[in-house]
């Protein structure tokens, strides 16, 4: 979720209108014009169009660096143009991103999947703030505050809202594609991915599995593995001999 899937340099007028099944970002390193679900953006140099899946696109003309959000669950729905002097940081992001795009290993993926992280925080910033429902955002925000408590009970925070338990969960899954507890799993998932490609270590040596369950919000090492393997076929402690490089 949030990792970068794609980031590289695209020039208008060299692709048929398409889309993607996850979020994009275009940064105009040039000015230049986009046209999106039939609405065309005039974009001038630093200006930011965030794109939500299954919108069609294509570049019509300028240069653009564009980046590829893997999975993202965010609040926007529509295309959304971001003036320059707003999308600052956003582009900084982005090209900092493709600076790291180009390079190889360990650090490469640890870096991306930070900055991936960044430019969802800065697309929900830019999101108008009735993207999800007000239940919905209380539940990401505090489940997100508590990826690392392993004593954390989501189900018990969602009681507490002033709202039935089965309508909190159905309106989750319906805003945003999963239910409360996926959404948790995934963002420690995320977590513990970021902790083995960064390298962190103990002072000795590499985090253990143990440590980096703790770190993630699981009191048992034994099921944050299973769980880890399930999202990403192979086992915290072979990932970067396997998926991770």
């Amino acid at each position: 979720m949030n990792d970068i899937s794609t980031v590289e340099r695209t020039e208008g007028g060299n692709a048929a209108a398409h889309a993607h099944g996850d979020f994009e970002v275009i940064c105009f390193e040039t000015a230049g014009r986009l046209e999106a679900d039939g609405q065309a953006f005039g974009c001038a140099q630093g200006d930011a169009v965030i794109l939500p899946p299954l919108i069609p696109h294509r570049l019509l003309s300028g240069s653009a660096v564009r980046v590829v959000l893997d999975k993202a669950l965010l609040p926007l729905k529509t295309a959304l143009h971001v003036p320059a002097e707003d999308a600052r940081d956003l582009c900084d992001a982005v090209a900092r991103a493709l600076s790291y795009g180009s390079t190889d290993g360990r650090r490469r993926d640890g870096v991306l999947s930070a900055y991936g992280g960044l430019i969802a925080a800065l697309i929900t910033a830019y999101s108008s703030p009735d993207g999800f429902s007000p239940a919905v955002k209380a539940v990401i925000e505090d489940a997100e505050k508590h990826v690392s408590d392993p004593t954390y009970s989501l189900e018990s925070f969602i009681r507490t809202l002033p709202l039935n338990y089965d309508y909190v969960r159905k309106l989750f899954k319906k805003e945003v594609g999963a239910t409360p507890h996926e959404y948790l799993t995934r963002a420690r998932m995320e977590r513990a991915k970021s902790i083995i490609l960064s390298g962190m270590t103990n002072r000795y040596s590499d985090f253990t599995v143990t440590q980096i369950a703790e770190a993630c919000g699981f009191s048992e090492p034994l099921y944050f593995s299973r769980v880890f393997k399930k999202y990403f076929g192979v086992a915290p402690s072979l990932y970067l001999n396997g998926a991770g490089q």
